[in-house]
C-alpha cells in the first residue's frame, strides 16, 4: 500500500469547516428554540364579565353560566384548561373551598383532594386546593387529570382560578397557569 499524504492546508480547511458548521448549527438551534418559546408564551387580553386576563394566544374561550365566568381551553390538548369561577363569600376561604369540594365529590366519585392549605400568592392571601380525578369519558383507559384551585377574596365574592391538565402534562402547564393567575383582575361595576 501506498501511504496517502494529506496536505496540511486541507486539514486546516476541514477543521475550519467543521467548526463553522457546528457554530451555524448551534445558532440555528438557539434561534428555533427562541421562536418556539415566543410562540408558546404569547398571550392575548380577555375582558369578560368585569374580569380582565392575559390568556394563551390560540386557546379557545367559552363564556360560562352561573358561578362559572369563563373557561379557556388548549385546542392542542382539550383536557388542559383554565377556569375562572365566582362564588358568594362565606366567612372564610377554607369554608368556601370545603363546600365546593364536597359538591364536586358528590358529582364525580373519582374526585379527590390531594392537599388544601392557605397560601400567599403574588402578595395576596389565598387558599390553594390540589386535586385529582379520573377522566372516565376518554377513549381507552381513563386519564388521570390533576388540578389546582386558587381561592381569592374579592369584597363580597370569592374568585376561584383553576387549572386542569392530564397528569403527564400538569407540571409543564403550571408555570404558565401561574402567570395567568397573576394577570387576572376584577373591575367591579363594569
Amino acid at each position: 500500500m501506498t501511504p496517502v499524504a494529506v496536505p496540511q492546508n486541507n486539514l486546516v480547511r476541514e477543521r475550519r469547516s467543521a467548526v463553522l458548521t457546528t457554530f451555524l448549527l448551534l445558532v440555528a438551534l438557539l434561534a428555533g428554540w427562541w421562536v418556539k418559546t415566543a410562540v408558546q408564551n404569547a398571550t392575548r387580553p380577555l375582558e369578560l364579565n368585569g374580569y380582565t386576563a392575559a390568556v394563551p394566544d390560540g386557546w379557545l374561550v367559552q363564556e360560562g353560566a352561573g358561578d362559572l365566568v369563563f373557561i379557556v381551553r388548549n385546542p392542542q390538548a382539550l383536557d388542559q384548561l383554565y377556569r375562572l369561577s365566582q362564588l358568594p363569600a362565606a366567612t372564610e376561604l377554607d369554608v368556601v373551598a370545603q363546600n365546593r369540594n364536597l359538591a364536586r365529590t358528590r358529582r364525580d366519585e373519582t374526585f379527590r383532594v390531594l392537599e388544601a392549605s392557605p397560601v400567599v400568592f403574588a402578595g395576596q392571601d389565598a387558599y390553594k386546593v390540589s386535586f385529582a380525578r379520573a377522566d372516565v369519558a376518554s377513549p381507552g383507559l381513563p386519564n388521570v387529570i390533576e388540578g389546582v384551585d386558587y381561592y381569592f377574596a374579592l369584597d363580597d365574592q370569592v374568585m376561584i382560578l383553576s387549572l386542569e391538565a392530564n397528569s403527564a402534562a400538569f407540571a409543564d402547564a403550571l408555570p404558565n397557569f401561574q402567570k395567568f393567575v397573576q394577570s387576572v383582575s376584577y373591575n367591579a361595576g363594569e
